[in-house]
């Protein structure tokens, strides 16, 4: 029996390869060699997380790039304005999030160092978030020094941190803390509340972290399964308009991104499977 390959789904969570995965690899063995426009918009694809705030933003961008066959954006430049990037990575950012997400990294760091909220911070940090970060992390000790050490590393994508003792003792906060990020929908409210979370010593209550979806985004995610499973289904619609007419290449593009959608929302829907007469050409 052939083996399926899954490096290409890191971010629907499986482990082996589904019925509709096999369909979808079955259909890319027509379509190689792939060219690279489309290996960059698969690269896309696995990249997609329901939890961004720009996930519509991200779809949008995958079905005009599969109707075009062209890519407005190279995949390694995504995500280069965040904190992980560096301190001045926020200068990149036309949203204002990466900023204050490195003011919330900054003040961490001060408060682990045990420094007094300044005056007149000269990276103009607000006064008042030095008060709610350093009143809500409260009295300090070695377990929210610890546990706040890791929420930064959480915040900057540094993942070889050891941290063996503290998910003995805090498995419930170390779980939320490793879902916290500056590009989830619910920042910066997730991480007020994983702060406050540190401050009491316990778990963080009604949190909405890496991973989740609230009502609004699985009704989004649900609209764009059903257009693109119409397009699939040779159904017209607006999606449909973006992507164009209907090629092998294609068809295997949007069933990636209607199987990633799909499991990132939970849904149940079947993607249908290729009859595999679609031409090749872009």
């Amino acid at each position: 029996m052939e083996e399926i390959p899954i490096e290409s789904w890191p971010n629907i969570g499986f482990d082996q390869p589904d019925e509709e995965i096999a369909a979808i690899y079955r259909m890319e063995q027509l379509i190689v060699p792939i060219p690279k426009v489309a290996q960059n918009i698969r690269n896309l694809i696995t990249r997609l997380e329901i939890c961004h705030f720009k996930f519509e933003h991200h779809v949008l961008r995958i079905i005009e790039a599969i109707g075009s066959m062209k890519l407005d954006i190279h995949p390694d430049l995504i995500g280069s304005a965040h904190p992980k990037c560096g301190e001045d990575a926020w200068r990149e950012d036309k949203t204002g999030r990466s900023r204050k997400g490195q003011e919330y990294i900054w003040v961490l760091k001060a408060w682990v160092a045990g420094e007094k909220p300044p005056e007149d911070d000269p990276r103009g940090i607000p006064e008042n978030l030095f008060e709610e970060v350093y009143n809500s992390l409260g009295q300090r000790n070695k377990y929210k020094e610890a546990l706040v050490l890791a929420l930064v590393d959480r915040l900057l994508w540094n993942f070889e941190t050891e941290r063996k003792e503290l998910e003995r003792h805090f498995e419930a906060l170390i779980y939320q803390i490793d879902r916290t990020d500056i590009c989830h929908y619910a920042f910066p409210k997730n991480l007020e509340k994983m702060i406050k979370a540190i401050g009491k010593l316990k778990p963080a209550t009604d949190f909405e972290g890496c991973g989740s979806h609230d009502e609004e985004h699985q009704i989004m995610a649900l609209h764009y399964v059903m257009e693109l499973n119409a397009w699939l289904h040779g159904e017209m619609s607006e999606t449909g308009k973006l992507l164009g007419e209907k090629t092998l290449l294609k068809e295997w593009l949007v069933s990636c991104l209607a199987k990633t959608i799909k499991e990132l929302a939970w849904f149940e829907e079947k993607i249908p499977e290729s009859s595999g007469l679609g031409e090749t050409n872009n």
